[in-house]
């Protein structure tokens, strides 16, 4: 459920989790109870760190074009517990 951004009045400025669905619609003060109206504020976007970027452009090109491996045991080990047995 996301989070909206809502304006009384009397008290000013409050955020509250609601479905998408109510969104639109007026939502009392959690403070006074008076009718408060949704404001319109921008996407919370914020940047992904170099190396979560640099991990997921690398996923994405091996879903193609997987990488080659130059030599056994040259690319990652298998997690412990991933049942493969010996």
């Amino acid at each position: 459920m996301p989070i909206y951004a809502y304006n009384c009045e009397r008290c000013g400025g409050f955020d509250a989790w609601r479905p998408v669905a109510e969104a639109s619609a007026a939502l009392a003060c959690p403070d006074c109870g008076t009718s408060a109206r949704r404001c319109f504020t921008p996407p919370g976007v914020a940047r992904t760190p170099a190396p979560l970027r640099a991990a997921r452009d690398r996923e994405a090109r091996s879903a193609h074009e997987p990488e080659v491996v130059g030599a056994p045991g040259a690319g990652r080990p298998l997690p412990v517990g991933s049942g493969h047995r010996h």
